[in-house]
């Protein structure tokens, strides 16, 4: 991808400072900027000139400075129109002088005979003079003239293009680079408000699904753009618990978002292993998601993918069927309002009809209309009141026709220029196209081949003697080594022929971290990993967090199917509290510290449960605007949705000596969702009475639930009206570890969050006594789990 070209960089600053000046009209921004004392041209001067903004709005221009590139190139190529020292030769003299010879000869014939020859002859010979005067002209010219003509049309057809590229990169300039950079300077503009109200001024982004919108820099991002920006082939693992922001960095990789300016953008595969796929089945699948994604880099448009212009000819043809309805309907509707009226006209002047008699009236109407309504009789009204609805269906079909020919005209013309214009995909290209239109035809279909011939011989006894002979070929399956071999030449192939157009190919195979069985996710990545390796082409898989623990232990006997199938492996961490802080920022303004904190406590930091925190957030704040009416209605919302999904676990679960899962369907019936300050005493009863470690699935749910309902009462006691910020960041950043080891480790979770408890004196709370006898009981059980 070119760098961004001067043209384009006056651009950039041009419609940077265009959209910046309207943006701080809207009404949010201008409250916000009214409200920290700010000047709006400040405002528009700073940001503009802020480095982070700069380097995202050059990224969005990137595409724009490349067209204006090839645009100037393509300037500079201008061959000569018109040869200084041409002389024609007899032959082009002639060819020369008889194009005012033809053109002589069409007016003549225009002028004697116009007056009677039918308007579709007149057609026919003007479209035959245009023919033959471009022969005669090509005949004519030196080859130059049409070069330069040839040159000229590409450059317009250039020209006409940049301002609609433009147009395109200004939308995503000010959707996705500048409203959330202006979000998060103006965040950044005020000192951290500890305000126990929550007021948001700008809160629409919090709707925003977590995969969209900006993204947060992370050490994890910032590797995943060093492995795309590299030439190698690699396969890069990406680690990280659920909901860590694994598919995102993938999706935005596969989307371009990560190569480095000077570089050719990547082409972006997508595709995913939730479940345990046959290896040869799942190969299958990744072959034709790169013919899919080759077919829709390849597409005619280069705006619509392969299946949105199935979908669109399909469209047409609709259309076209519904537009022909339409028009017989409304000439149905015509013909039986025309056969009313002259039914009136019938009635008012006497049978037979006298077509003399309603054309006369039809032209007086015409010629006349306020004479005519002055003298009208009645007769003459229903005639009237007949033809009216008969005009007014006609001017339907007439608008209908209109609007039919209108477009056919727009679409002919549209393909016209597409068949004119230089962007016509070459013979290679062409021919890549048709090879993965025919792997995916391979990979769907069973495939025969039959050929042969056969012969007749009659003699004139009457007797006959003919044969037969036949072959038939069926195309058996691939083998394993086959199809991999297969989507390693289809991957160099393509890399090959495109070479002008991209930098590489980006694969993200997806979710293989949701393979429940580790040793099945093990000989899932030794299945397919033959296909890793290809030259320019990198692989990002989703794993867990084994696999990243496999991949570091390297260079020891222990080796296994990660430690050998990967190049490299990101980790993908939960956010920090300065990170979940700027992603919030991206996406309102007006978020308070405390409320801040106690949307990363609630989510763990994971950027999936931020996003839905930061849902409950916004759907709250109608109702809900003091620090602790918002942390007990999100604590209800979330008890509600836990306790059901908890009560549903327990019910399949068998009876393990005295303990009956029932017993914990009852608790949890028996939870409160309004408040949360006695939940420690329900814990109490919950938690496993047994001293042995939790070694059964019930009393791991047990544990699970009691820990739950301990954390929920210490964010109600933390998250109040009276909450003191002083010091309460690192208690933020336990808590959210807390939530994060509850995922992963339970008897961990509690230990860590009893530590905490008793680190803010929390057990002298009200309510919060019996949670002494929890930590002892707990910590006996861990101590008994590590001694044994």
């Amino acid at each position: 991808m070119c760098g961004v070209s001067l043209d384009a960089e006056t651009w950039l600053y041009r419609d940077m400072r265009t959209i910046l000046d309207r943006l701080v009209r809207r009404p949010e921004f201008a409250e916000e900027i009214s409200r920290l004392k700010l000047r709006p041209r400040k405002v528009v001067a700073e940001v503009a000139e802020d480095p982070a903004v700069l380097a995202g709005a050059r990224h969005a221009y990137e595409s724009l400075a490349s067209e204006r590139q090839a645009l100037d190139a393509h300037g500079r190529r201008e061959p000569i129109g018109w040869p200084l020292n041409w002389q024609p030769d007899a032959f082009e003299r002639r060819m020369l002088l008889a194009i005012p010879c033809v053109l002589v000869v069409w007016v003549a014939a225009v002028v004697l005979f116009g007056s009677w020859l039918p308007g579709v002859v007149e057609l026919s010979l003007l479209i035959a003079v245009v023919l033959i005067v471009g022969v005669l002209a090509r005949l004519g010219l030196p080859d130059t003239v049409w070069s330069w003509l040839r040159w000229k049309r590409d450059h317009t057809m250039l020209a006409m293009g940049l301002p609609v590229s433009r147009w395109d990169r200004r939308q995503v300039l000010r959707d996705e680079v500048l409203v959330p950079e202006l979000r998060e300077w103006l965040n950044r503009q005020t000192q951290p408000s500890f305000e126990l109200t929550l007021e948001l001024r700008d809160a629409t982004g919090l709707t925003m699904p977590p995969r969209q919108g900006a993204l947060v820099q992370t050490d994890a991002v910032e590797a995943c753009r060093r492995e795309v920006n590299r030439d190698y082939p690699g396969a890069v693992g990406l680690a990280g618990t659920r909901g860590a922001g694994k598919t995102t960095i993938a999706e935005r990789a596969a989307r371009d978002e990560f190569t480095d300016s000077g570089r050719l953008p990547v082409l972006g595969v997508l595709t995913s292993a939730p479940v345990r796929y046959d290896a040869r089945d799942f190969i299958l699948h990744l072959h034709t998601c790169v013919c899919r994604a080759v077919l829709d880099f390849l597409a005619e448009s280069g705006e619509e993918s392969e299946t949105r212009q199935q979908w669109s000819r399909l469209l047409r043809r609709h259309r076209i069927r519904a537009m022909i309805g339409a028009l017989l309907r409304i000439v149905l509707s015509i013909g039986t309002k025309l056969g009313l009226a002259l039914g009136a006209a019938t009635l008012a002047w006497g049978w037979p009809p006298n077509p003399a008699l309603l054309g006369g009236f039809v032209r007086n109407l015409a010629s006349d209309p306020e004479e005519f309504f002055r003298t009208i009789s009645w007769s003459d009204v229903w005639v009237v009141l007949g033809l009216l609805p008969v005009f007014v269906a006609a001017l339907d079909f007439v608008i209908v026709l209109l609007w039919a020919v209108t477009k056919g005209i727009s679409r002919a013309v549209r393909r016209l220029h597409g068949w004119l214009s230089n962007d016509r995909i070459s013979s290679q290209l062409e021919a890549l196209r048709a090879l993965a239109h025919q792997q995916l035809r391979s990979i769907r279909f069973l495939q025969t081949h039959t050929s042969g011939w056969s012969g007749k011989v009659s003699v004139p006894s009457g007797t006959d003697m003919s044969m037969t002979r036949s072959l038939a070929k069926a195309e058996q399956p691939w083998t394993h080594p086959e199809v991999v071999g297969r989507l390693r030449d289809f991957f160099e192939l393509s890399i090959d022929v495109l070479a002008n157009q991209i930098s590489g190919i980006v694969v993200t195979i997806d979710d293989v971290d949701k393979i429940a069985d580790p040793d099945e996710a093990h000989q899932f990545l030794n299945e397919i990993k033959g296909v890793f390796g290809v030259p320019h082409c990198l692989f990002l898989v989703s794993v867990s967090d084994d696999a990243l623990t496999s991949f570091e232990r390297r260079g020891i006997p222990a080796r296994d199917a990660f430690d050998s199938a990967f190049t490299s492996m990101i980790n993908v961490r939960p956010f920090t509290l300065e990170q979940s802080r700027t992603w919030l920022a991206h996406r309102a303004l007006g978020i308070p510290e405390p409320f801040v904190w106690l949307c990363h406590c609630m989510s763990g930091g994971l950027p999936r449960d931020l996003g839905r925190v930061a849902l409950t957030l916004y759907d709250l704040q109608r109702d809900h605007s003091q620090l602790s009416s918002v942390t007990h209605a999100m604590l209800a919302q979330d008890l509600d949705i836990k306790t059901r999904a908890f009560a549903q676990t327990a019910k399949p679960l068998p009876r393990t000596g005295d303990d009956d899962p029932h017993t914990l369907i009852k608790h949890l019936s028996n939870v409160p969702l309004n408040y949360h300050l006695d939940l420690a005493s329900l814990a109490q009863r919950i938690w496993p009475d047994t001293d042995s470690p939790l070694d059964t699935e019930l009393a791991r749910l047990r544990a699970e639930v009691a820990c739950y309902l301990v954390f929920c009462q210490t964010i109600a006691e933390i998250f109040h009206d009276q909450l003191d910020p002083v010091g309460k960041v690192d208690a933020v950043t336990a808590l959210a570890k807390v939530r994060q080891h509850m995922a992963l480790d339970t008897p961990l979770a509690w230990n860590v969050l009893m530590d905490f408890r008793a680190a803010l004196n929390l057990a002298d709370q009200p309510g919060v006594c019996m949670a002494c006898d929890l930590t002892k009981r707990a910590s006996g059980q861990l101590w008994n789990s590590s001694t044994d």
